[in-house]
């Protein structure tokens, strides 16, 4: 159809063309190479290119910008489908993000509550292990209030026997010791 019209148009063009050649040779010094048939001749070889041209290559053409228009539109389908799917992607991460703000005060209690649970168990470990080292503490301190009994008696003892050795030595005559002599030694002759 196109075509057509185009066709329409140069015929319609050519006799002004032969006109205004032919007025223009006229005007000229008559001396001119261009004459009003070589003028037209050009022309009708001009438009039988054209025609040959159109003829030859309208197919091709055609067929050239037909392809061209489908690619286009479906380069137009196909980029408004991802527009589409990244307003969709968009759409979702924004519900995601929302999501995310309530979901970041649910970690946030429950991290809160994990770490008061941790010092709770912190709190009773340490309790326990206050009540181990002062129970260790009283066991120790006990050991040590027997050895110092048991140092104690043992002085006590040394003491004693060293004060009953000088009141014995003061107190006990020379005719004392041979007595309690002759008396061991009885005993122990009596053991035989």
């Amino acid at each position: 159809m196109k075509a057509r019209h185009t066709a329409l148009v140069f015929l319609l063009l050519l006799p002004m063309v032969l006109v205004m050649a032919g007025a223009a040779c006229a005007a000229g010094d008559g001396e001119s190479q261009w004459t009003a048939w070589k003028i037209s001749w050009r022309v009708v070889n001009t438009i039988a290119l054209i025609a040959l041209l159109m003829y030859f290559l309208k197919k091709p053409l055609v067929n050239f910008f037909y392809e061209r228009t489908a690619q286009i539109r479906k380069d137009l389908e196909d980029a408004r489908e991802q527009r589409e799917k990244a307003e969709a992607l968009i759409a979702d991460y924004k519900v995601k993000i929302a999501g995310m703000e309530e979901e970041l005060g649910k970690m946030r209690a429950e991290l809160k509550k994990s770490a008061e649970s941790d010092s709770e168990k912190v709190r009773i470990n340490a309790e326990r292990m206050a009540a181990a080292i002062v129970e260790s503490a009283r066991i120790t301190a006990d050991q040590e209030v027997r050895k110092a009994k048991a140092a104690l008696k043992t002085e006590a003892v040394g003491l004693a026997m060293e004060m009953a050795e000088t009141l014995i030595r003061e107190k006990i005559s020379e005719d004392d010791r041979e007595r309690i002599i002759e008396d061991y030694l009885v005993k122990v002759g009596g053991m035989k």
